[in-house]
């Protein structure tokens, strides 16, 4: 009988303890490489974003410039237009 309860604390200790076994191993394993997956799609995600957002970016600076660009032309062209009414003055005189 004692060397019943003897293989009984065995046997509880072990589960209290937390045996490892190759099953706990590979569930382990698993869940560590899940993560690991994981981790490097949110990388690829947060990269693709930040090429996108720079992309963006470009693409608005750009168009900014164009539209920069043609305030100055519609400038420019009033200020000729109003060279050329000054200078056609003066030819008539």
């Amino acid at each position: 009988m004692k060397k019943n309860k003897a293989e009984d604390l065995t046997e509880e200790s072990g589960l209290l303890a937390g045996e490892i076994t190759a099953s706990k191993v590979e569930v382990i394993a698993s869940i560590i490489l899940t993560l690991g997956y994981s981790l490097s799609t949110l990388a690829t995600i947060l990269a693709l974003q930040e090429e996108e957002e720079l992309a963006q970016a470009k693409t608005t600076e750009t168009q900014d410039q164009n539209l920069y660009m043609k305030q100055m032309f519609k400038q420019l062209q009033n200020v000729n237009n109003r060279l050329d009414t000054i200078e056609r003055k003066l030819n008539r005189y």
